[in-house]
């Protein structure tokens, strides 16, 4: 049985401060072939989905991304909330359209995975309309669904 490993990314900070960070580490689960499986939702690595195959290499102790090897099909988002406080309703209604979600409280940010087998249009729908309301901001990260 594989043990989950960290993974390091390194970010490109922009003048802005944004990301806040210069390298996020992911979670990866070793593949035989010596690939990784990504296996949690980037707050800000930029077309990488949880699932996607990657490669990486040793540097020193550590591993670094290298590739995406294979897309794993799932779309990646960021919603940044206006009112941090509005994460758990935000959450509820992507669990109850079978979008998976995680929350950075210290950001205010949702980072979010349309799984490659659900359809993305109530997720498309619900955050149009909740921009429009000004509730949230959308970052795009990994856009892999089919949009018509």
């Amino acid at each position: 049985m594989n043990k989950n490993v960290r993974i390091n990314f390194n970010l490109e900070v922009g003048e802005d401060g944004y990301p806040p960070v210069a390298t996020e580490r992911l979670w990866a689960l070793p593949l035989a072939n010596g690939n990784f499986e990504i296996d949690n939702i980037p707050f800000y690595v930029m077309k990488i989905s949880s699932g996607d195959e990657v490669s990486a290499a040793n540097e020193g102790a550590e591993l670094f991304f290298r590739e995406l090897v294979t897309p794993s099909g799932n779309s990646t988002f960021r919603l940044l909330l206006t009112d941090p406080k509005s994460s758990e309703v935000v959450r509820k209604y992507l669990t109850k359209i079978h979008c998976n979600s995680e929350f950075n409280q210290h950001v205010g940010v949702i980072a979010v995975e349309i799984p490659h087998n659900v359809d993305i249009h109530p997720f498309l729908e619900y955050i149009v309309a909740s921009q429009e309301r000004g509730e949230l901001d959308i970052e795009e990260s990994a856009l892999r669904h089919e949009i018509n």
